[in-house]
């Protein structure tokens, strides 16, 4: 069987609809967060394509979106290698050198200490076996859970230091966006060796849907999952004062997570029919709280207000498919 690594690049053909995106999400020392997304989109309606780049500045919800010819946009066939206008793009190394009409950034951050989810023949990524199914809607992959930074970049003549700071790094790939959603992301704890990824998501199934999960918590170097896949089950899902409440079962372990959005958003743009549009809201400075047990021990109880969190679409659905 084919085992093919979620970082690489998978539109090669020239199949459409088809978008991809890699998001780098880096905070500084002190939690300011910065998110940078490279990707390529096209059309399944018309002939339009476009290679673009996000630039969310999470400490004042500012986002910009910079188009690029698709010709512009040269990924390496072998590894994650992004060359996109005069930026580069890596597992290990962020380049940046671009402006528009009110941002001009340049810089440099390097990544050491990579954490991704493991891909092998059983486990194709975060996905496990449904990475392989090819008419999926969307595919997720994690490619590193937490990792350390170092370097710097300069926007608008203010320079922000990332040294002793940490990053996250996911994509997605595919035909569309799921049509609803929870995700939350944070590796911004008091215990810094603890990084935490949650996605919830309406999933088509030939004349069905569902919703699938994927929840990821880096301790250390102990990945601890809770997916659709491994037969981890739901003793509790609900959204109340705008918090998701979700209590989880695998084996021994027991785990309870509480997520709800910040105060302050910005707005990614995503695929749609004819072009990327801003349409998600995603806050960086959302708040997630998880105690992880195994049986009688606690092994994490934790909190924070950095997280990234996005709820799209229909809650009452996705929660009701998954229980």
């Amino acid at each position: 069987m084919f085992l093919r690594r979620p970082e690489l690049f998978h539109g090669q053909s020239i199949k459409r609809p088809f978008f991809e995106g890699w998001y780098h999400k880096m905070s500084c020392a002190n939690g300011d967060t910065i998110v940078t997304i490279p990707g390529i989109y096209r059309s399944g309606i018309d002939d339009n394509e476009t290679a673009f780049l996000m630039f969310y500045q999470g400490s004042s919800g500012q986002v910009d979106y910079i188009p690029y010819n698709v010709n512009d946009f040269q990924c390496d066939r072998k590894s994650y290698a992004l060359q996109l206008g005069k930026n580069f793009f890596s597992l290990n190394e962020i380049s940046l050198n671009f402006q528009n009409e009110r941002i001009k950034v340049d810089g440099k951050i390097t990544a050491q200490n990579l954490k991704p989810w493991p891909v092998t023949l059983f486990e194709h990524g975060c996905m496990g076996w449904y990475g392989y199914v090819p008419t999926m809607e969307c595919f997720h992959g994690i490619l590193s859970m937490d990792h350390d930074l170092s370097g710097a970049l300069t926007i608008n003549d203010n320079k922000i230091d990332f040294d002793k700071g940490h990053g996250y790094i996911e994509k997605d790939w595919g035909k569309n966006f799921p049509k609803d959603w929870v995700w939350a992301q944070s590796n911004n704890f008091e215990d810094s060796k603890i990084s935490v990824s949650v996605s919830l998501a309406t999933i088509p199934w030939r004349k069905y849907e569902f919703s699938g999960f994927i929840i990821g918590i880096q301790h250390g170097d102990q990945l601890y999952r809770f997916t659709t896949y491994n037969f981890s089950k739901i003793s509790k899902i609900e959204l109340k004062n705008n918090t998701l409440e979700w209590n989880l079962k695998r084996g021994n372990l027991d785990l309870e997570l509480k997520i709800r959005p910040g105060k302050r958003s910005g707005l990614l743009y995503a695929p749609d029919k004819i072009d990327m549009i801003a349409k998600v809201e995603e806050f960086l400075d959302g708040h997630i709280s998880l105690t992880l047990n195994q049986g009688d021990v606690t092994i994490i109880n934790q909190s924070s207000d950095s997280a990234a969190v996005e709820i799209v679409g229909r809650t009452d659905r996705l929660i009701k498919n998954a229980v």
